[in-house]
């Protein structure tokens, strides 16, 4: 079990270090990566989307978005993208509309899980069960599951086949209760922070807004937007030591 506490990194850092993680295997083999979008009418992050999307995808993962029911979402954050997330939006084009529907996800066929923040995630990736499903599958088969921000309350109330929660006695990060404002605190079904140490775990956050990321074994999350880029750096290293490279299939 390992502790990653990050200092902020400018994309040219960013990108420097894919650099060296983009193995030749990793390249190759195309490994795949699902990121699950809130579908809810309060959104997901935008840029907690974009910026890991292009970190991953530049050391050769591909990557599929899915959502529940296959809904577009509400893009939230746009007027807090840099340049370089701008420029990724625009790549993607419609990708984003067309998210895969959960119920048809086979975990089999992807090599890591990840799933962006916004207010959404509180509202319908909490308990889903398709979301249950998916996250308890991969993380039984010691593949990443990784989540910024709001993103973990995906992970609140996951059971493995041991009937246990998946979170019970780990080290984790999120949102944390000092960087909530009125808003949250009035129409969140409940603080996220909350939420998790009521699982036991072993919660911890920096000040707020700065970047924080936490690793417990295959379980990777990061507490804020500042967040996402240093957890996709640790994801993508999770993925090129752990081996992942070879998919049982493809949803092409």
């Amino acid at each position: 079990m390992s502790r990653l506490a990050a200092s902020g990194l400018a994309l040219l850092g960013w990108f420097l270090m894919i650099a060296g993680l983009a193995t030749p295997a990793l390249a190759r083999d195309n490994p795949r990566v699902l990121f699950i979008l809130s579908a809810h009418e309060h959104g997901y992050w935008l840029p907690e989307v974009l910026t890991p999307y292009k970190i991953l995808t530049d050391a050769g993962i591909q990557v599929d978005f899915a959502s529940p029911g296959g809904a577009r979402g509400v893009q939230a954050g746009g007027d807090m993208m840099n340049d370089q997330e701008r420029r990724t939006l625009r790549e993607l084009g419609e990708t984003l509309a067309s998210p895969l529907k959960l119920v048809n996800i086979d975990p089999a066929h992807y090599a890591a899980l990840y799933v962006p923040g916004g207010a959404g995630p509180m509202f319908d990736l909490f308990d889903h069960p398709q979301v249950n499903r998916i996250t308890a599958n991969m993380f039984e088969d010691d593949k990443p599951v990784a989540a910024d921000c709001h993103g973990p309350a995906a992970f609140a109330a996951v059971r493995l086949s041991n009937g246990e929660l998946m979170i019970k006695d780990k080290m984790i990060t999120a949102k944390s209760n000092a960087e909530e404002g009125d808003w949250a605190r009035a129409n969140y079904p409940f603080l996220l922070e909350d939420k998790l140490k009521e699982a036991t775990t072993q919660f911890s956050a920096a000040e707020p807004y700065e970047p924080w990321v936490v690793r417990d074994g295959n379980l990777l999350t990061g507490q804020n937007p500042a967040s996402a880029g240093p957890l996709a750096i640790a994801l993508l290293k999770s993925l090129t030591l752990s081996g992942r490279t070879g998919l049982a299939g493809s949803q092409d």
